[in-house]
């Protein structure tokens, strides 16, 4: 059996949560990870590298014998670490600068998805006020807008009114407030229905399907107020039903394969499709290149295979080798937050009673220091509470307990994590 060096580029609850899974792994040996936070650094080494720096980076994978790179975050995939990773013969995880676009352009993948007949929401495409002013009247409200670029998935607004959808123009054209990413938008059909996270890992021609879940993006209960990078998640979740997984995987998952092979990039890495369930059909909201967040923090303590040789698996065109295993256990995550997220928020809060939960998990997404010197918040996003049971409702249960026994100056979270969960 081999035993693995493995680096894991990011430093949120997503990558802590990749990191625990490493460190529980018997293939694994050493695990680093780049930049890491307060909680990766209990379990790995934490290497103080700009994620931007790819040439510093490849020089300490190989300087260090790391076999392979798992990419947490979008940013670095869609900038083209794959590629030049290959180019230097170093094996790691994740799509190419190519394929990434099916996250990184929200119209490259509306358009993608038209030609190989992905079910999607109407939309079109604007560059200006002017032709979105157009474009209104050919669908109606509520409609959705966003952002073309990435914008750490905030780069959304939902439309009820005329009034919204004019300060949502105002936002996007006039005070540019996600930038270049909002140079052009898409505007659309705001479908109703239920919202589910489907994972899965690709090697280009093959594909296993992890756990479902289901995100809670909004920033307040019953999902009002602005969008976040996500609030909460459960898995596995009673919507996906193997008919409807049956409907992603042959609608959506073996189309979208097919078709990134058709255009010569085929797609390897993690292929996140964010799922509407419409009438028992499933629509693509958004694709992703990479695992969700906070989602990952309940779909990975679930898997019982080796984490490690499936990624490494997937790298080498074997997917379809392997087996996957999860646990018959429901797990639920809260995001314990700095109030004011996903605005402006302080930092530097000392966190309490961390380190005293043992029937739960406690992954780290935005922390600086040490279990011996304790912890401090250095982001919005700062833990992520993972609690399990036999069924939903347990595992909700034990995870605001937890929840509800941590402190530090001014923390908020959602009360109604996976409360939706519990109408099925």
């Amino acid at each position: 059996m081999s035993q693995y060096n493995v680096m894991v580029l990011g430093s949120g609850g997503r990558e802590h949560t990749m990191v625990w899974s490493l460190a529980k792994d018997n293939n694994v040996d050493k695990i680093y990870c780049c930049p890491g936070n307060g909680g990766t650094g209990e379990l790995a080494e934490n290497i103080n590298l700009d994620l931007k720096d790819f040439g510093k980076i490849s020089e300490f994978v190989t300087e260090n014998k790391i076999d392979f790179t798992i990419v947490g975050p979008e940013v670095p995939l869609a900038d083209g670490i794959v590629d030049y990773f290959e180019q230097k013969k170093l094996l790691i995880f994740g799509p190419s600068k190519y394929a990434a676009k099916l996250e990184s352009s929200k119209i490259f993948a509306r358009y993608f998805m038209m030609k190989n007949q992905i079910p999607q929401p109407a939309f079109s495409v604007c560059d200006d006020r002017q032709s979105a002013l157009k474009s209104r009247e050919k669908i109606s409200l509520p409609l959705v807008v966003k952002a073309d670029g990435l914008a750490a998935g905030k780069g959304v607004i939902i439309c009820n009114t005329e009034a919204d959808y004019s300060d949502a123009l105002d936002i996007m054209f006039s005070q540019r407030s996600f930038g270049d990413a909002g140079d052009r938008i898409t505007i659309e059909e705001c479908l109703i229905g239920e919202e589910l996270s489907v994972f899965a890992i690709c090697d280009g021609d093959h594909y296993k399907i992890l756990n479902s879940a289901q995100d809670h993006k909004r920033i307040f209960d019953e999902d009002k107020g602005p969008n976040t990078g996500g609030m909460g998640a459960y898995s596995p979740t009673p919507l996906s039903t193997s008919e409807l997984l049956e409907k992603v995987e042959k609608r959506i998952i073996q189309p979208t394969l097919q078709g990134m092979k058709e255009i010569g990039t085929p797609f390897k890495g993690f292929l996140y499709a964010g799922i509407m369930i419409v009438n028992g059909d499933p629509y693509v909201i958004e694709f992703n290149v990479r695992m969700g967040d906070p989602e990952t923090q309940v779909v990975l303590p679930l898997l019982k295979s080796s984490f490690s040789e499936l990624i490494y698996a997937a790298i080498t065109g074997e997917i379809d080798k392997t087996d996957i295993k999860v646990s018959h256990k429901t797990a639920v995550t809260v995001v314990l937050a700095a109030k004011g997220y996903p605005g402006n928020y302080p930092k530097g809060m000392k966190i309490n009673n961390i380190d005293r939960h043992i029937d739960g998990l406690i992954f780290h997404a935005g922390t600086t220091g040490n279990s011996d010197a304790g912890f401090i918040t250095s982001g919005g996003r700062v833990l992520n509470v993972v609690g399990f049971g036999d069924n939903l409702n347990d595992a909700i249960k034990n995870t605001y307990d937890i929840a509800s026994d941590i402190h530090f100056d001014n923390m908020y979270y959602r009360k109604d994590i996976g409360k939706r969960g519990l109408k099925y």
